[in-house]
């Protein structure tokens, strides 16, 4: 898959399910800092229509949501209504500082997969993980809340949970970014 947001709509699963945002804003100066969640959510599929491959789904809460299925679905035809279709959502935020060399670029890197998993109906795990080296602009304690300088120049502030995490921090000082998230989709026969 291509991009995965774009493949898989992830926006209208999100729409459906009403995920929160997972990651914290955190910077830590000694080691690594993580902070991740996992939800999931059992939806049924409503309507299948084959000529758009497009799936309409139902949350718990009544909430419709129209999902297109990319070509790279082998087994799209085996989905039919009633089926259950379970989402397991996991995103995580992994923080770290580096000194590096300030002639080094900033930037962002993405790094996709999907792993098939096996079973009487189509499942998959899909997978996404971003990785960005930013540079620290400022730092308020007073906050406290940390701004930094992304690749493109412009910026972005985030707040800090705890004072100590900024300890070690100064401007010009590069922090590495590491997003992950996961999608994991299981469709299964309904409970009768």
């Amino acid at each position: 898959m291509r991009h995965l947001g774009r493949s898989l709509r992830v926006a209208s699963l999100a729409a459906l399910i009403a995920w929160p945002l997972a990651a914290q804003n955190k910077m830590e100066a000694k080691k690594p800092l993580e902070a991740s969640e996992t939800q999931s959510i059992t939806a049924t599929v409503e309507a299948v229509d084959s000529a758009k491959r497009e799936i309409t789904l139902k949350g718990p809460q009544g909430k419709v949501v129209v999902v297109e299925v990319p070509d790279s679905v082998k087994r799209f035809s085996e989905i039919k209504v009633g089926d259950q279709l379970t989402v397991r959502y996991t995103e995580s935020l992994v923080v770290a500082l580096r000194k590096a060399d300030p002639t080094a670029k900033l930037g962002t890197s993405t790094d996709e997969g999907v792993q098939r998993m096996e079973g009487e109906k189509p499942g998959a795990v899909i997978s996404k993980k971003i990785t960005a080296t930013v540079e620290v602009v400022s730092i308020d304690k007073a906050a406290p809340s940390v701004t930094v300088r992304r690749g493109d120049n412009s910026t972005v502030s985030f707040r800090v949970e705890d004072p100590k995490n900024l300890e070690g921090v100064n401007p010009g000082d590069h922090v590495v970014v590491t997003y992950t998230e996961a999608l994991a989709l299981q469709v299964t026969a309904p409970k009768k």
